[in-house]
């Protein structure tokens, strides 16, 4: 478990072109820096919690905000900074995390745990064939302010954003030229009025 504390830097980022991009937020405060690795899907659910948690904590003014076209201006998201190390003190792809507000201190509380690589169980009387080296799990977590949730928030929604467009009917990310939707394909059944 590595508790960073209070941090004074927490941001996002993805590096690669759209389609070919990897997704980290990575932190840093007294006790050390700290880049997380995650899939999109992952950026997107945690910004809906920061999100969520920011509404709750500040009766729904934040929601207010968001909804007075505010977050509909999308600022460039800066990067690390070049003092960021290129090996921090803690990296590691995340599998899960969990998001939290400590009250007495009004703080956001981020944890986040590693993946762990699984075993693969082979047929009737083999062993179990090993997919990757078992790794220990890794937990972490950091403290911030509201203030800097809100940049987050900010700089998830444009990351998102800058990637491939998403089709509105499946979801998935629509490829430059023709795109094939298995909603709008023609095999769902027509239904006639009478």
């Amino acid at each position: 478990m590595y508790d960073f504390g209070q941090v004074t830097l927490l941001d996002a980022e993805a590096i690669g072109r759209p389609g070919q991009r990897r997704f980290r937020i990575y932190a840093r405060g007294p006790a050390g820096s700290a880049s997380l690795w995650m899939e999109r899907e992952q950026l997107e659910q945690l910004l809906i919690a920061i999100n969520q948690v920011l509404a709750q904590i500040s009766g729904g003014e934040f929601l207010h905000l968001e909804a007075g076209g505010q977050a509909q201006v999308l600022e460039p998201v800066p990067g690390a900074p070049a003092d960021f190390p290129e090996n921090p003190d803690l990296e590691f792809r995340v599998g899960q995390m969990t998001l939290g507000y400590e009250e007495r201190r009004d703080l956001l509380l981020l944890m986040a745990a590693s993946l762990r690589l699984m075993r693969e169980e082979g047929e009737a009387g083999e062993e179990e064939e090993e997919l990757g080296e078992e790794a220990e799990e890794v937990v972490c977590s950091f403290l911030f302010t509201r203030a800097q949730a809100e940049m987050l928030s900010r700089h998830i929604v444009a990351i998102l954003a800058a990637g491939r467009p998403r089709c509105p009917f499946c979801g998935l990310p629509m490829e430059p030229g023709p795109h094939v939707c298995a909603k709008q394909n023609g095999h769902y059944p027509i239904i006639e009025a009478e």
